[in-house]
């Protein structure tokens, strides 16, 4: 059975994410966060979501932009620095 400390446990757990800033989200007219494996839609009400960046005050994640964590694999980040 589910119980609100079980819930509780799961919350403080909650693992961190990365800043607009340490991601370098920007607008996109070529590839998109809603293209990339790290991003996911409630379909409820529609808020986006990122495994790997959160914006500021826990806003939607906005499809159009992307950062450069971008992968349709998890295997290749197209945009990602190979030397950092």
């Amino acid at each position: 059975m589910v119980s609100k400390s079980l819930y509780q446990r799961l919350i403080e757990n909650r693992p961190f994410k990365l800043s607009a800033e340490e991601v370098n989200y920007q607008p996109s007219d070529s590839v998109k966060c809603s293209e990339c494996m790290h991003f996911y839609t409630r379909e409820i009400d529609k808020y986006h979501t990122c495994e790997i960046y959160r914006p500021e005050e826990d806003a939607s994640v906005d499809p159009e932009g992307v950062c450069d964590f971008f992968s349709e694999d998890g295997i290749e980040f197209p945009l990602l620095d190979p030397e950092t």
